[in-house]
């Protein structure tokens, strides 16, 4: 459970700030506390009572709160996805990709 907590808290933060609202006003909009909002997006509680406001005040269907599968990524598996995707890529993108890495490096 605490997983989905914290997934969930990192998923509304991500939609939030998406929407560039803050706290105070996505708080405002959902009908809840702001502090109750912090203790959500830093995976503290569950917004139990207040999934379906936060939803709406967002603008998003509920079952988009849950999409946090981006959030919890490991290292190996974007490797694995840009390795399967980048000859997929037009070659404008490549060359941006190389570049990228090479100026990582």
């Amino acid at each position: 459970m605490n997983d989905i907590k914290k997934l969930l808290g990192k998923r509304i933060k991500e939609l939030r700030k998406a929407q560039g609202i803050s706290q105070q006003q996505l708080a405002e909009v959902a009908n809840i506390d702001q502090r109750s909002l912090s203790h959500i997006e830093c995976g503290d509680t569950f917004p139990s009572r207040s999934l379906l406001d936060l939803a709406k005040a967002l603008n998003i269907e509920l079952k988009d709160l849950f999409d946090f599968e981006h959030l919890d990524v490991t290292i190996e598996t974007m490797s694995a996805y840009i390795k399967e995707n980048i000859d997929h890529l037009p070659k404008e993108s490549i060359i941006a990709v190389y570049r990228m890495v090479k100026a990582l490096r």
